[in-house]
């Protein structure tokens, strides 16, 4: 990052003020908590793929076994637990699922993360929920029709929803939020559905890495920003993956007093699905990393990635200049020709640290993560729509920042973990800080006066 934009980042993320730990904390007036009577929180699913399967078949689980909040961030935001999501329709491409219950497309092919409990019941998808044919646009990369049928997507020939029609839908399901799991790479279809919930009135949850420059990011928050609507986003990390690790690990080292030199994190699909140990054969990737096997589809999330990396520095006034920071998104290992193939959900993660510390003493670290992928995510997003309901009865509009610094690679404002888990805990309170209060509807916020860390949609190294 040139010396400008790094000056452009720190301005923007409001250095000005104090940090967000010691924000003044107001109470607003809400729901009672303690409120048996709560509404359910109405959600869609655009790609009704492994993350969705986790998401759905999580949140039964914890419904089913209350007492176990293993997994959960937040057992209870603003009075909401996993027992008031309830997923009423879903959107997709394959067809598989197109037409068919949503509890029975979650688990069709190509699907092929574990299963959480036995079946998927009406605990939190409704027996009227169906998968509607939504719109190709980009959301197929061509050479995903160069894997085995049952590790790639099957283009449905049913008639895909109009804009029109999926608003329609949107508005009779009563949709709450909606929550964007298209394959990585498709700009114009997540275009589709956000100009259909925009048009529905429904909250946001932009789980891939579109709108990630500071332009698009601004343009895309006024518009919510006018609707009256939320938004998490973009690019959602794990519950403790790759990213939240190396920003973990970035930040702690910058807080000692540390000048980390080299952060290289290399992600690869390797390893078996939790459940299918003992079948004798190799691993496919999930369709997420096939997806990404190809340059073309995988630029955007490189550069969301290497946000994570850099973010911490850029918070902390930190150059990045000469440095070594690459986050390199995927390695899709795949199964020799013939043969049965399976795919995997299991991501491994691989970090080569290198920093400088007391007196110019050399320090190095490597470390190895193997993750179930997709339930991974699922421990985020769960809390991701839980705020956008909270924040909206609280009267905040635009960009959660808390919330998508906490949940996101690429939030409209990179913020220190501590400050972002600060903010969530206070809109898990029906609270509000100095950066929600600047967005409460009454104060008519404007997108380019709130504040962000500058980037842009290209890589340093391009």
């Amino acid at each position: 990052m040139s010396d400008t934009a790094t000056a452009m980042s720190n301005k923007n993320a409001g250095d000005d003020q104090p940090p967000a730990k010691q924000a003044k904390v107001t109470a607003a007036p809400a729901n009672d908590a303690n409120d048996a009577a709560m509404p359910d929180i109405r959600v869609a699913i655009v790609g009704v793929g492994n993350c969705a399967k986790s998401l759905v078949e999580g949140v039964q689980y914890y419904v089913e076994n209350p007492h176990d909040q293993v997994g959960l961030m937040y057992p209870d935001i603003g009075g909401y637990t996993a027992k008031h999501l309830k997923f009423v329709v879903g959107f997709d491409i394959d067809e598989r699922k197109c037409g068919r219950s949503l509890a029975e497309a979650l688990r069709a092919k190509p699907n092929c993360a574990m299963d959480h409990v036995p079946e998927i019941t009406e605990t939190s998808v409704p027996a009227a929920a169906r998968v509607h044919r939504g719109p190709t646009l980009d959301g197929i990369a061509p050479h995903m029709t160069q894997y085995p049928v049952d590790t790639t997507f099957k283009e449905s020939g049913d008639k895909p929803v109009t804009l029109d029609e999926a608003t329609e839908i949107l508005q009779r399901e009563k949709v709450d939020v909606v929550i964007n799991y298209l394959p990585v790479g498709s700009h114009e279809a997540s275009a589709f559905y956000v100009d259909a919930a925009v048009r529905a009135r429904c909250h946001f949850v932009n789980c891939i890495p579109t709108f990630i420059s500071t332009k698009e990011a601004k343009a895309l928050e006024q518009r919510f920003i006018d609707a009256g609507l939320t938004i998490v986003g973009s690019d959602m990390r794990s519950a403790w993956g790759a990213s939240r690790v190396s920003e973990v690990l970035q930040g702690a080292m910058l807080d000692s007093g540390l000048m980390v030199t080299q952060h290289i994190q290399m992600n690869m699909a390797a390893g078996t699905t939790q459940g299918h140990e003992t079948q004798r054969t190799g691993r496919t990737a999930n369709t997420d990393f096939l997806n990404m096997a190809k340059q073309d589809r995988l630029h955007s999330k490189h550069v969301s990635k290497e946000n994570v990396l850099k973010g911490q520095n850029v918070v902390r006034d930190t150059s990045t200049a000469g440095m070594t920071l690459f986050a390199g998104p995927s390695l899709t290992v795949q199964q020799k020709p013939g043969g049965t193939y399976l795919g995997s959900d299991n991501k491994v993660a691989n970090f080569d640290i290198v920093a400088y510390g007391f007196g110019g003493a050399r320090y190095e670290l490597t470390a190895r993560l193997s993750v179930q992928d997709s339930p991974n995510s699922g421990g985020v997003v769960v809390s991701a729509i839980r705020f956008c309901k909270v924040a909206a009865e609280l009267g905040i509009v635009g960009f959660l920042r808390g919330a998508s610094a906490w949940t996101q690679k690429t939030p409209p404002l990179q913020m220190r973990t501590g400050d972002a888990k600060f903010e969530c805990d206070a809109l898990s309170r029906r609270q509000l800080t100095d950066l929600t209060r600047a967005q409460l509807k009454e104060n008519t916020p404007v997108a380019d006066t709130l504040p962000y860390t500058f980037q842009s949609d290209t890589l340093d190294y391009e």
